[in-house]
């Protein structure tokens, strides 16, 4: 099976090849089990579909306003080495030296289910054999997966960290068919050269040109070559055995039940070994990164609250939260200079790690409003009005610290509802940003102010209304209230 001419994604109408999502007119979209699946095969494909098209910028805002032909499809792929994404190579290489490898169920390729060794441990299901068997036509998609997006954690001795670190954010833009999709997230040429300086690159993938060094050094990594950067060499087989694949659901004639690794020794600029030897941080297109005083590293999603739209100005637009600076995904500079005028939504996604454990999975997508760039300061004050909001609430709150009760039980109590305000706020913020394009800019602000604080107010009367016979938690909360009163719209 070649991954950029054979069918292997799995869709609402069944099996189809990366040219056909892209050359055809169908209403297909993808069709996984679960939802980490579906966003690591969407980056695998605009990843593939960057190897095969290799289009400019002028080249891609042709297919995506037109479309691409198969002729278009054929003539790009003459001028590559298509072999180099059959499936018994794609992202596959043997180590150089006899070594044992480390086994595991093909479950861990999907999310890294029972994620490192933390007591608060806590896997996307409920039972890690609901992942058993695999369809061959998946497994390329899980070790992509599996070199993207899973924390080393997952895999405590034998664990390995790529190139974007494991379990950073990923930001896709996402269009209204399955091919606009892809296409929107196809990196140009001349866009990656503006972005990575160095001239001396090499960018065919690792498991054709193999590493040597003990420091992959971000500006020696070309596009291809970082797209699909390794972590670990990888071995699977396929055993005569019909199943139902708990990953697509597709039936299969064979199954992959396992898969064996070894990781790779060498150290990227996304581990503190690696910038600790001045690698560097390699500009991957769909990863948004944050800047803190220690140096930068790839935004990654922490602790069971964290929640998107908090820090989506931030990796969106570019802004200060918390003493750090977020710089946004490339993927996004590139389609502002695309300069194509639409309504776009973004997909955002990403691992929520605490203590190298999956805690849950962020999958949102956000609608940003037509003409964006003009619109993007509309953007941030939703954003800065969900924040506003947020800080009052807190201040309020921390007036039960005057009281003698244990700090323990008193951060519990601020703390819980603080949670559920940025919960409760999700379908706020939203709303808000679709509409961020129209209207003025005055009446937006009123807007998200006076329906954010009447969340807020809401969950302030419930805490008041349950220590109402809690003497000094209750006079503490009634002075806090006035806090929230303050906020003017």
């Amino acid at each position: 099976m070649n991954l950029l001419i054979d069918p292997f994604i799995s869709t609402t109408n069944g099996r189809i090849s990366l040219k056909q999502a892209l050359t055809t007119h169908s209403n297909a979209t993808l069709q996984y089990v679960y939802d980490e699946t579906q966003l690591a095969v969407l980056q695998l494909l605009s990843s593939l579909a960057t190897a095969a098209l290799q289009p400019t910028l002028a080249e891609l805002k042709e297919y995506i306003s037109n479309g691409i032909t198969e002729n278009q499809y054929d003539e790009a792929l003459q001028k590559i080495d298509i072999s180099m994404f059959d499936d018994n190579c794609f992202m596959r290489s043997s180590p150089s030296t006899i070594q044992d490898y480390a086994f595991a169920g093909i479950s861990k390729l999907v999310s890294g289910i029972e994620s490192g060794t933390s007591n608060n441990a806590c896997a996307l299901f409920s039972d890690a054999d609901s992942v058993v068997n695999a369809c061959p036509s998946c497994m390329p998609a899980l070790n992509y997966n599996l070199h993207m997006n899973i924390k080393g954690e997952c895999f405590a001795a034998t664990g390995a960290t790529g190139i974007r670190g494991g379990g950073a954010l990923t930001i896709l833009i996402s269009g209204k068919k399955l091919a606009e999709t892809i296409l929107c997230n196809c990196i140009t040429k001349d866009f990656f050269k503006s972005i990575h300086h160095s001239e001396k690159i090499i960018n065919e993938p690792m498991w054709v040109t193999p590493i040597t060094g003990e420091t992959y050094f971000a500006h020696q990594i070309g596009l291809v070559r970082g797209l699909f950067a390794l972590a670990y060499h990888i071995q699977y087989t396929e055993i005569e055995e019909p199943c139902v694949c708990d990953v697509c659901g597709h039936t299969s004639d064979k199954t992959v039940k396992e898969f064996g690794r070894i990781k790779y020794q060498g150290k990227y600029g996304s581990t503190k070994a690696g910038r600790d030897s001045n690698a560097g941080l390699w500009p991957h297109p769909y990863t948004p990164t944050v800047r803190r005083e220690t140096g930068e590293y790839f935004e990654s999603p922490q602790g069971a609250n964290w929640q998107s739209w908090e820090n989506f100005g931030g990796y969106v637009v570019g802004k200060e939260l918390e003493k750090s600076k977020s710089i946004p995904a490339p993927i996004l500079d590139q389609f502002r200079q695309l300069n194509i005028p639409k309504n776009i939504n973004i997909l955002v996604g990403g691992n929520i790690a605490d203590q190298g454990s999956i805690v849950g999975r962020v999958y949102d997508l956000y609608s940003v409003p037509q003409n964006w760039n003009a619109s993007l300061e509309r953007v941030t004050l939703v954003i800065d009005s969900g924040l506003e909001v947020k800080e009052k609430l807190k201040k309020a709150l921390n007036k039960i610290h005057a009281t003698t009760y244990d700090k323990t039980l008193l951060n519990g109590i601020r703390d819980q509802a603080i949670g559920i305000y940025v919960s409760q706020a999700q379908q706020i913020v939203q709303s808000l940003l679709v509409e961020a394009g129209f209207g003025e800019r005055k009446l937006l602000r009123q807007r998200a102010i006076s329906a954010l604080k009447q969340k807020a107010q809401t969950i302030y009367s419930d805490l008041i209304h349950r220590y109402q016979q809690d003497i000094p938690i209750f006079e503490a909360l009634i002075k806090g209230q006035k806090i929230l009163n303050t906020l003017s719209e």
